[in-house]
C-alpha cells in the first residue's frame, strides 16, 4: 500500500493544534486516528482550561481560595482528591519549583490576570500589582499519590506544562508505523523525530525563522514577539513581569518537560540553565530578537 498523508488542525489548549500522520494505511484510519488524538487534547484541556469555570483546575481553585474565608483559628489544611492527569502534571510542577528555588512557580496566576493573560472569573480583587488577599505559593502545596495538600490560599494556572501534557498524551496513542507530527502553538511532538527539522521563531516577523535539527521527540518554544507590551514572564519571587525578547526551545523527551523548563530558563542565569539542563537531560537553544544562538547543554 501507498503512504498516505493526512493533515488537520483544530483550536484547542488556547492555541491552533495542528496534526500530521504518515503511513502505508488508509485514509479512512489515518482519518480516525487523528479524530481520537483531538479527542484526548480536548480531554485534557476541559480539564485543566483556567478559562473555563467547569474544569479541574478552575475546582481546586475555587477551594484553595476559600481557605481564606476560614476562622483564624482553623488551621486545618485543605486536602483533595485529583485525577491521575493532575497528578501527574502538578507533581512536576512542585518538583521543577523545588530545583529552581521558587522561579519557576505554578501559582503566578493573579499576576497573569492583573495584567489581562488570564480572565478573573475567580473574582479576585487587585489592587496596585497586588492581590487582597495574602496569596501563597508552591512551597504550600504538597502532592502525593493523588493527593494535593494546600495550606495557604493561592491560586494555579497550568498553562503550558498542560499544554504540553496534552500533546505527550495524544502521542502515547499513536502506533509505531505511522510517522506523527503534533505542534500546539509552539509546544512539538514528533515520534520520529530523527533527522528531522522543524523551524524556530525568535521574532514577530513572519521571516524570523532559525530551523534546527530535532534533538529527541518533544521540542517546546516560548516567547514574548507577540506580545512585547503585556509579558506573560513572571518572576514569582519578585512579582515583577519579566521583558524577554527572542525566544526560549528545549528539547527533552517529553513535551510537558520541555515546556515547563523554557519558562524556568527565561527566569534564571546561564549557569542555572545549565544545570537545568544536565539534571533533565534536556537541550536547550537560546535565540534573541535578531537571530543569535546560545546553546545549552
Amino acid at each position: 500500500m501507498k503512504t498516505n498523508t493526512l493533515e488537520r488542525c483544530k483550536t484547542l489548549l488556547g492555541t491552533f493544534v495542528e496534526i500530521e500522520l504518515k503511513g502505508a494505511v488508509d485514509d479512512d484510519e489515518l482519518i480516525a486516528l487523528s479524530n481520537s488524538l483531538f479527542d484526548e487534547i480536548e480531554r485534557i484541556h476541559n480539564l485543566f482550561s483556567f478559562h473555563s469555570e467547569l474544569s479541574e483546575i478552575s475546582a481546586l481553585n475555587r477551594q484553595a481560595l476559600d481557605l481564606a474565608n476560614r476562622a483564624e483559628d482553623d488551621e486545618k489544611p485543605l486536602t483533595l482528591t485529583v485525577s491521575e492527569d493532575l497528578n501527574k502534571v502538578l507533581s512536576l510542577a512542585l518538583q521543577l519549583n523545588q530545583f529552581t528555588r521558587g522561579l519557576y512557580d505554578i501559582t503566578v496566576a493573579p499576576s497573569l490576570i492583573l495584567n489581562e493573560q488570564l480572565p478573573n472569573h475567580l473574582a479576585l480583587t487587585l489592587v496596585n500589582r497586588h492581590c487582597t488577599l495574602s496569596l501563597g505559593n508552591s512551597s504550600h502545596i504538597t502532592c502525593e499519590d493523588g493527593e494535593v495538600t494546600i495550606t495557604k490560599p493561592l491560586c494555579i494556572d497550568l498553562g503550558g506544562i498542560a499544554k504540553g501534557y496534552a500533546v505527550d498524551c495524544a502521542l502515547k496513542k499513536v502506533p509505531e508505523h505511522i510517522f506523527c507530527r503534533i505542534n500546539a502553538g509552539g509546544d512539538l511532538a514528533i515520534n520520529q523525530w530523527k533527522n528531522e527539522e522543524v523551524a524556530v521563531k525568535y521574532n514577530k516577523r513572519g521571516s524570523a525563522l532559525r530551523t534546527v535539527k530535532m534533538q529527541n521527540r518533544a521540542l517546546a518554544t516560548s516567547g514574548n514577539y507577540l506580545r512585547e507590551k503585556k509579558s506573560a514572564f513572571v518572576n514569582p519571587l519578585t512579582g515583577k513581569h519579566i521583558k524577554f525578547k527572542g525566544s526560549m526551545s528545549v528539547f527533552s523527551a517529553d513535551v510537558m518537560l520541555s515546556d515547563a523548563l523554557t519558562k524556568a530558563m527565561i527566569l534564571s542565569s546561564r549557569a542555572q540553565r545549565r544545570q537545568l539542563a544536565k539534571y533533565y537531560n534536556a537541550q536547550a537553544i537560546k535565540i534573541n530578537r535578531l537571530g543569535f544562538v546560545k546553546l545549552y547543554y
